[in-house]
């Protein structure tokens, strides 16, 4: 007696983690919404500042000013605990070091566009970008 698996071909398991992986997305897109509502920070008066540094790469992005990078990510440690440290934040932020986080509030170094954008998604300032898919090209 023989018996035989059938198993699903190679471009039809990546096509199911595809699946799946688009749907844990969309699961947490939905559960984005309803995150809490914070109040915004109180530390520097935002209108003496321009707001290229909320614009997409490709919309005129600039990077934002030291002020605006330290009373927001000052802002954000004070609400989450959790993150109080600049060794935290970089950790979140995918940043090298601690050192790195304290360069960008002091504005030593600009923050790259990438990092800025995960951490203005990160707390609702900015829709998150969705890449489309052209066609799956084995």
């Amino acid at each position: 007696m023989k018996i035989e698996i059938p198993l699903p071909t190679i471009d039809e398991q990546l096509a199911n983690v595809f699946e799946v992986g688009t749907n844990a997305g969309i699961k947490q897109l939905k559960a984005n919404l309803l995150a809490p509502r914070l109040p915004g920070q109180s530390e520097v008066d935002e209108s003496q500042y321009p707001r290229t540094h909320l614009l997409r790469e490709n919309e005129g992005w600039e990077a934002p000013h030291a002020d605006i990078v330290g009373a927001y990510f000052r802002h954000f440690q004070d609400a989450f605990p959790q993150y109080n440290t600049d060794a935290k934040m970089a950790a979140l932020l995918g940043v090298s070091s601690d050192r790195r986080v304290r360069e960008y509030k002091q504005g030593r170094i600009n923050v790259p566009y990438g990092i800025w954008r995960r951490f203005l998604a990160l707390t609702g300032r900015v829709p998150q970008d969705i890449t489309p898919v052209l066609a799956f090209m084995g």
